[in-house]
């Protein structure tokens, strides 16, 4: 068998530098003829090259400077032999070579992975990802790959404007129905847009970052400096390892968009953006979606409802697991006039700090929304605050502020409830319904209630009124104790189980002592035998002219 004949390498830059320097006559006419070339010829795809292909073996330069495709390129006609889908010599050349490896693979017929090596790739137009179509077997998936987060680096110096983004999926722009179906995958690099580190108050950019759809995968991406570094689009795409840091906006779930849920952010990091480290738009809403080990904060807000009439709930059914909401200037999540249902945050914690707050934005509570119902708060005592720096002196109303708060369940609530025992805030302010709200801490457990006529003190037994609490009076069941203080309409925890300070009303009380309502103000405990039901047991002795003393509860009714 005749063998085939040696490959001929192409003609590359140094060696044609090479010939310059040997044969000067014929360097100029050689080069001239370089500039309509293409730098290496075009492979016709195929199965056995494997489908990867670097943005370098298409013209990108990575040196971090402007290299307009005039300086290649004599005419248009001469850069789109080699780039056709560029529409102008004032283009980069780092865009037209990443824009143009995209297009490539994804007309392959297999997809493939963009190769992005170390280097500052300046980048003037979006790069959008091909469209899908749901049930083509072959996907045609396109990924951009780099060489690690800090190494390689697409940026945008020039703002594209509104509605534009660095990096774009086709379908973004297409109707919404089935072709919005799109996979791909972006990692191990970062993007910078035309303002990173502006600081709150400053005008954003307008260009978005990554404008995500169905099933994205981002690992360890960094975006800073866009107006949002990912917009969230339809359903399924994940966010791992990534720093969306510097921006306007983490992580929007924007305008004009609407998602359908099961998005997964995994050991991200959203803190030190200007406005919030998420975003959602009135007509938009995060659901049944997970995040899990992720940093909110160091910003005005942690998860922020935009201001508008609502079409969807906000924050439904999702999983937010040892996140921490640190240094918010104005609160962890905020939405007065948006709905948070069904939503579980365990082994949260966090935090305030004026330095992030917006000016003449106060702060009336860590969580602040219209509608609570059925979420679940659980997870250690740092769930309302580490303790140090939560500052709660600085709450304006309440830890948690709503118009009703209906279901809801507060596991480990010892912080929660000190708040408001140490006269720095209140748990909870409620001008609506509140009812089947359910504490539990180390010592007791119970109910937050809204208070009736009359008002409540710390230690006071109670009785039920309806929805409400209120003093205890003669020959009424006991229902509870009183944790903290408050006034008609306010909201206090009431324990019914384990042990809590009760108000008395005599002397000196011994350990062991059986304890019932007093006859002169029921209300107090008192260890005179009578008719009464029994308050509970005398866990301590309590000295004469004390304001109370530790109970175990002995309640018969609820």
């Amino acid at each position: 068998m005749t063998p085939p004949p040696p490959l001929v390498p192409p003609i590359g830059r140094r060696l044609l530098l090479a010939a310059a320097l040997a044969f000067p006559a014929a360097a100029q006419t050689a080069a001239q003829a370089a500039q309509d070339k293409p730098l290496r010829p075009r492979p016709e795809p195929s199965p056995s090259s494997g489908p990867a292909l670097s943005i370098r073996d298409r013209g990108a330069i990575g040196d971090g400077r402007i290299h307009p495709l005039s300086e290649r390129y004599k005419s248009l006609e001469a850069a789109r032999r080699v780039h056709p889908h560029v529409r102008s010599l004032d283009q980069e050349c780092d865009w037209a070579a990443l824009q143009g490896a995209v297009l490539e693979l994804s007309r392959s017929g297999h997809g493939g992975t963009v190769m992005v090596p170390p280097g500052h790739y300046r980048l003037d137009g979006e790069i959008v990802l091909p469209n899908l179509d749901r049930y083509d077997e072959a996907f045609n998936e396109v990924e951009i790959v780099g060489a690690g987060m800090r190494a390689s680096l697409l940026s945008w110096p020039e703002d594209l404007g509104p509605g534009r983004f660095g990096i774009r999926a086709g379908s973004r722009m297409a109707a919404r129905d089935d072709d919005g179906y799109q996979r791909s995958r972006i990692a191990h690099l970062s993007l910078q847009g035309p303002k990173p580190g502006n600081r709150p108050g400053d005008p954003p950019p307008g260009m978005g970052g990554v404008a995500l759809t169905s099933r994205f995968v981002l690992e360890r991406v960094g975006v800073f400096g866009f107006h949002a570094g990912v917009d969230v689009w339809r359903d399924h795409s994940s966010l791992i390892s990534c720093q969306l840091t510097k921006n306007h906006i983490g992580a929007y779930w924007s305008a004009g968009t609407e998602s359908f849920g099961d998005h997964l952010f995994l050991d991200t990091d959203l803190a030190g953006n200007t406005l919030a480290s998420i975003a959602v738009a009135p007509e938009n809403g995060i659901d049944h979606s997970s995040f899990i080990s992720c940093h909110f904060g160091f910003s005005p807000y942690g998860i922020l409802a935009e201001d508008g009439p609502p079409k969807r709930t906000f924050l439904s059914n999702n999983k937010f697991l040892d996140c921490a909401f640190e240094a918010c200037g104005n609160g962890w999540i905020h939405g007065p006039a948006a709905e948070m249902y069904g939503n579980s945050l365990i082994g949260c914690s966090g935090s305030l700090l004026p330095r992030y707050r917006l000016p003449k934005q106060p702060t009336p509570g860590l969580i602040v929304v219209r509608s609570l119902e059925r979420n679940q708060f659980t997870g250690g005592t740092a769930s309302f605050g580490d303790g140090t720096n939560d500052r709660a002196a600085d709450i304006g109303t309440a830890a948690i502020v709503a118009a009703s708060a209906v279901g809801n369940r507060f596991d480990d609530a010892d912080r929660l409830i000190r708040l408001g025992r140490d006269g720095l805030a209140p748990a909870l302010s409620v001008s609506g319904t509140c009812r089947a709200n359910r504490f539990v801490a180390m010592e007791c457990s119970g109910e937050f209630r809204k208070v009736g006529t009359g008002g409540i003190d710390a230690g006071n037994l109670v009785q039920r009124d309806y929805d409400r609490v209120r003093r205890l009076e003669p020959d009424r069941p006991v229902d509870g104790v009183a944790l903290t203080s408050a006034s008609a309409g306010g909201v206090v925890p009431i324990a019914t189980t384990g042990t809590a300070p009760v108000g008395k009303t005599r002397g000196a009380i011994r350990m062991g002592t059986v304890l019932r309502p007093a006859g002169v103000m029921p209300y107090r405990a008192d260890p005179a035998p009578g008719p009464a039901a029994a308050v509970g047991i005398a866990v301590t002795d309590a000295p004469a002219g004390s304001d109370s003393v530790v109970v175990d509860l002995r309640l018969e009714v609820r």
